[in-house]
């Protein structure tokens, strides 16, 4: 059995965008386990900053958050700043996670609707599938990414 998405005639129709089919018990698995795994390796990041301890302890390049762009090439990365725009969020401090990378919010709320909506689907067995046109708009994330890179160089505070 399909579902179809489909929001009234002439805006989503039957196959154009995605559809939710059925998932074996293998891709149910193997979806929720690489999800997890994504969680952990970021709140460990996040919270324990391995990589800063890492070039700050054993290699002994001075490191301000982790970040390998960041750290060795002296440009931060797109998702610079996330962690502490997490812990803004976590004491309600807006302005403080708007401060450390502007688009940053955004992207965390996207993800994360994308994580639980993945999540929830692969609890009940069924995948989404993106459909031919969805396929070919790969560009709409990469130019946010871009656009994301681009603000967090000019007005991100990484230091």
């Amino acid at each position: 059995m399909r579902l179809q998405c489909s929001i009234r005639e002439g805006m989503l129709s039957k196959d154009k965008f995605f559809s939710i089919t059925p998932a074996s018990q293998k891709e149910s698995r193997n979806t929720i386990l690489i999800l997890l795994a994504i969680l952990f390796i970021g709140l460990t990041e996040v919270y324990f900053a391995p990589l800063k301890y890492f070039f700050n302890n054993i290699i002994g390049i001075e490191s301000v958050n982790g970040c390998p762009l960041l750290t060795l090439a002296g440009v931060p990365c797109p998702l610079c700043g996330t962690g502490r725009i997490l812990k803004g969020l976590a004491h309600f401090n807006i302005s403080q996670a708007f401060y450390y990378n502007p688009l940053g919010i955004f992207f965390l709320i996207v993800s994360g609707i994308t994580f639980i909506i993945l999540f929830i689907l692969s609890l009940t067995k069924r995948k989404l599938v993106l459909g031919k046109t969805a396929q070919k708009l790969w560009y709409i994330p990469a130019l946010f990414i871009i656009l994301m890179w681009i603000l967090n160089i000019l007005y991100g505070h990484h230091h």
